[in-house]
């Protein structure tokens, strides 16, 4: 991470480690191999040495049977004997000269303190080498050995001064000596042939196995190489001042932010303690951190003040972590200079009072549209206060009366204009709908990018209600709460562009109370207008909730009926009417059966224009009234 850990013991024997790894696996290998061939050579060893006692004991087993024949057959003297048994051996020495490339066998006597062999030896460049000192010598050890009447087998020097393995034994009847024996060298030379062929597997093992380490550690050398220089980039370009320390505050490795920071160059940071460019009144505080640091393994944040080069005292945030490094525990810490902070949350306060006191409610978002701040005006408006909506983005606030566009609209206009005012409605936190006149405005950093958005809106629901209870009262009859002649002329339009650009019929039903005079005159004006608003309720029960009832005035009632699939639906909708209609009221203590007649008119079929269907729908009406039952009619040229 920068040019002390670089240079650490660690990472160089991470470095390292691949041939750590090659020459361990060599010497295991190699070890391996060797104590291989060395098992075998003791096992061949020690049957060879069975072999040799077996051979030699038969031998010595045959001389004495022959020597016992020649005495109990012929009665010879001993000399006699020796030469009878010397003559049969010596002819059957011719042909067996021996086993192996240097085995053979040697027979002696001795006289006159010398060895004396009796049989030609195998080998020629010593063949006329017939005698060797008993004493004195250490040539012929195993023949020796056996002329003083002991038995066994030992590896030593034969006659030859040649290192043999050898097993030897007495002939006590005549005081001979008999010796099976083998050159070492012999014995060895295929074990040596094996560890050669042994090094030179392993050679090959070995390059392999060290191709293959290399070739696995390779890519994760240049990893932790590609790392280590990104780590050294992020750390040579953070904007965060960051700084490597001892436990004693002596600083071993910054970046070019620090030293910016402090206004230092690294060589003389690289002679400085952070305590040199510490304010003595942070003693305490400074305690307190390494405390925290000695428990938890880091500290911080917290804010103090540096002193800079040129002696003027800046803020500063710091916080760090304990890393341990060839054994040694050191402190990284980053700090970031929070000076111009301090001075804008200076001025934020001195804002906070206007910010708090205002008549409008204002809330402030980060650069995500998340909200960081709301005063008290508008938890007054919205009933939410700072925690109910802290995080959240204003959207929660929408009552769902705004579409899609909108909103589309709303920040098109804000991101190329950076602000935006008008009405919305929305939500309160108990649910209710209000409005608000308001606007938005985006804020930007110095680099001129987004910092943030505030609003600032108005709460103007009971202006919004006083207006829209006069525009409803003059779009709608105060009776019956139906559209009134005007409403039901801008649906009627509007019904007709419809139809006309979807190529779709509708109809026009035109509805007269039957006798409405006549009850009003003998029943009263009170029992007309309840007759008016209980026949109002049939007529809006009869219809589809996409289609359109009004009250044109007086006892006169007009339907839209939209969509209309052929002439036999109206005909259904009509004698439904009719019959919701006629059921029987009572209205204060008086029964009366109510009844309607309906004129029709249809678009296009019989007009394309509103004042002509009307007209037609009208005059149809006028015929149904002199039907006797039910009094509905399509108007028909």
């Amino acid at each position: 991470m920068n040019n002390y850990y670089h240079n650490s013991k660690s990472y160089k024997k991470l470095l390292q480690s691949p041939y750590y790894l090659i020459a361990l696996m060599s010497f295991t290998i190699i070890l391996i191999i060797y104590i291989s061939i060395f098992r075998l050579y003791e096992v061949g060893f020690e049957q060879q040495k069975r072999r040799l006692n077996d051979a030699v004991q038969s031998q010595a087993s045959m001389i004495n049977t022959m020597i016992k024949h020649e005495t109990n057959d012929h009665k010879m003297s001993i000399k006699d004997i020796e030469e009878e048994v010397l003559y049969n051996l010596v002819r059957a020495h011719k042909q067996f000269m021996g086993f192996g490339k240097s085995g053979e066998y040697t027979l002696a006597k001795l006289e006159d303190r010398k060895i004396n062999f009796l049989l030609r030896h195998r080998h020629d460049e010593v063949d006329r080498m017939n005698s060797v000192p008993f004493m004195n010598s250490n040539l012929a050890e195993p023949m020796r050995r056996a002329l003083k009447g002991e038995s066994g087998a030992f590896v030593g020097l034969d006659y030859r001064g040649v290192k043999v393995l050898a097993a030897y034994t007495p002939i006590s009847t005549i005081n001979w000596g008999i010796v099976a024996k083998i050159d070492l060298n012999e014995i060895r030379e295929p074990y040596n042939k094996e560890i050669i062929y042994g090094i030179l597997e392993a050679l090959f093992l070995i390059i392999i196995g060290s191709t293959f380490i290399i070739k696995l550690t390779r890519p994760l050398a240049e990893e932790i190489e590609y790392g280590r220089k990104y780590n050294r980039l992020l750390f040579e370009k953070s904007p965060i001042g960051l700084v490597l320390t001892d436990l004693n505050g002596k600083i071993l490795d910054t970046n070019p932010a620090f030293s910016k920071l402090t206004g230092y160059t690294l060589e003389e940071l690289l002679k400085l303690s952070y305590r040199d460019i510490t304010p003595i009144s942070y003693k305490d505080q400074e305690e307190k951190q390494l405390e925290s640091l000695s428990k938890h393994a880091s500290y911080g944040p917290y804010e103090k003040e540096y002193i800079h080069k040129d002696s003027h005292l800046f803020n500063v945030r710091l916080s760090g972590a304990l890393l341990h490094i060839d054994g040694e525990d050191l402190i990284w810490s980053s700090a970031e200079d929070i000076s111009e902070h301090k001075k804008n949350e200076l001025a934020l306060k001195e804002a906070s009072s206007v910010f708090e006191n205002t008549h409008e409610g204002i809330l402030i978002t980060d650069p995500n549209v998340k909200i960081i701040r709301v005063n008290k005006r508008f938890t007054e408006i919205t009933g939410f206060d700072l925690e109910d909506v802290k995080g959240k983005n204003p959207s929660f606030l929408k009552s769902g009366e705004h579409d899609k566009k909108f909103y589309k609209d709303l920040w098109k206009k804000l991101e190329k204009e950076g602000t935006w005012s008008g009405e919305l409605n929305n939500r309160r936190k108990n649910g209710e709908y209000f409005t608000t006149l308001q606007s938005i405005t985006v804020l930007t950093d110095e680099n001129n990018e987004v910092s943030g958005y505030v609003s600032v809106f108005s709460d103007i629901t009971d202006r919004k209600n006083y207006e829209n209870n006069l525009s409803y009262l003059a779009s709608h009859d105060n009776l019956t709460s139906l559209p009134n002649r005007t409403s039901f002329n801008d649906n009627f339009q509007k019904a007709i562009h419809r139809a006309k650009r979807n190529k779709c019929k509708l109809a026009i039903l035109f509805l007269d109370l039957n006798k409405f005079k006549e009850i009003n005159d003998t029943f009263g004006h009170e029992t007309g207008d309840y007759l008016l608003k209980a026949v109002a309720k049939r007529f809006k029960k009869s219809i589809r909730e996409e289609d359109t009832i009004a009250r044109l005035g007086g006892d006169e009632f007009a339907i839209i009926i939209y969509d209309l699939k052929n002439d036999s639906d109206i005909v259904k909708i009509s004698e439904k009417i009719i019959k919701n209609v006629q059921k029987p009221l009572d209205i204060n203590n008086h029964k009366l059966i109510p009844s309607t007649s309906i004129g029709i008119s249809i678009y296009p079929d019989h007009a394309q224009d509103q004042e002509t269907l009307l007209k037609y729908a009208d005059q149809a009406m006028y015929i149904a009234k002199q039907k006797e039952s039910l009094k509905y009619e399509i108007y028909s040229k």
